[in-house]
């Protein structure tokens, strides 16, 4: 049987970030995935945007996480030799007197440092920028390549298997240790990193997931030279070549990965409010992120069964918040701080 100290289940953002934490501690991980080819973290635009909203509020606690999501992401490159993340400057383009007056209000007191207004914000004849707006640096993970990169390094090693647990069935537990005979795995503990998925495990039941569905273009724009992310509502970020991806929607209904007419709509439309060259949709893809009521992540071990731990609620703030996230639960489970009470499973658990 195939001894490790660590079990993750589910390797997206979560279950990623925390396996290469693990690993760089010294642990024996091992990861199980479904190997979907559509999640919400395969899907993902891998952007870190320091201001966002209407209100334009800076992300929570972004000076904390951003300079630790950097190293995080320089230390897997050099690991797999590849290049996946980069900081790079973000357009906020304004589409309101409300978001104006709001930038005035909060630009010298609550984020003067972060951000600046070049001159000219854009080229007007792409796009509308009678509004004003400003520039800022956030971050890009390419998601896809990161995840990539990750499972062949773990395959490689022996320490990644393609598998969908039953997470009663599959469990045997012993005092000191969990066992799956089914996958011939054992390890000190479990730890599920589903996303979604976590809202049908029985351990988990009570967790009160509020599931949000997101829809994601990729577009065609020949003749747009623009490199910085620009938001305007929705947002759209230079993929490769002429090609960018443009979303992303937020929907509480029809819970599935299916693509909607009505997704594909929302985001041109709101894409011509600011662009004017023409695009082409070239591919369109949903998923649902997993929201976890109060907008915060949740982790810890379960209180009636040590060997279980759950990793998961990152919703549409993933890359920035768990490399961060992982190495903080990493300290909790070797004892070396108390978990945070906001991101405690035990409050959301209802025991």
């Amino acid at each position: 049987m195939i001894q490790s100290d660590y079990l993750i289940v589910g390797q997206g953002l979560a279950g990623t970030a925390l396996a290469w934490t693990l690993i760089k501690r010294g642990y024996r991980v091992h990861i199980l995935d479904r190997c979907e080819p559509i999640t919400s973290s395969k899907i993902a635009a891998g952007l870190i945007t320091p201001i966002t909203g209407l209100r334009l509020v800076v992300s929570w606690r972004l000076d904390e996480f951003l300079p630790f999501a950097t190293r995080f992401y320089r230390s897997v490159e050099q690991q797999t030799d590849t290049h996946f993340f980069e900081l790079k400057p973000m357009l906020r383009l304004f589409s309101s007197e409300q978001e104006q007056e709001q930038y005035r209000e909060r630009s010298q007191t609550h984020f003067p440092e972060l951000v600046s207004v070049p001159e000219p914000l854009a080229d007007p004849e792409t796009f509308e920028i009678s509004r004003g707006g400003f520039e800022m640096i956030g971050g890009q993970l390419d998601v896809p390549l990161y995840l990539d990169v990750t499972r062949r390094y773990f395959e490689s090693r022996s320490w990644f298997q393609q598998a969908e647990i039953d997470p009663v069935n599959d469990l045997e537990f012993q005092a000191t240790n969990v066992r799956l005979p089914r996958w011939n795995l054992q390890a000190d503990k479990i730890i599920f990193c589903e996303g979604i998925h976590s809202q049908h495990n029985p351990w988990f039941r009570t967790i009160p997931f509020e599931g949000a569905k997101g829809e994601i273009l990729t577009l065609k724009i020949p003749g747009l030279k623009e490199r910085r992310v620009v938001h305007r509502g929705i947002w759209l970020a230079h993929w490769k070549e002429d090609l960018y991806r443009a979303g992303s929607t937020y929907h509480r209904e029809q819970l599935d990965c299916e693509p909607t007419p009505a997704g594909r709509e929302e985001i041109c439309s709101r894409l011509s409010e600011f662009l004017k060259l023409p695009v082409e949709v070239i591919d369109h893809r949903a998923a649902v992120r997993p929201v976890i009521r109060g907008r915060l992540p949740i982790m810890g071990l379960h209180p009636e069964q040590p060997q279980i731990g759950f990793f998961n609620g990152f919703a549409s703030k993933g890359s920035l918040q768990t490399p961060w996230m992982a190495d903080h639960f990493s300290d909790i489970l070797e004892g070396k701080v108390p978990l945070e009470k906001q991101l405690d499973l035990s409050r959301k658990l209802n025991f």
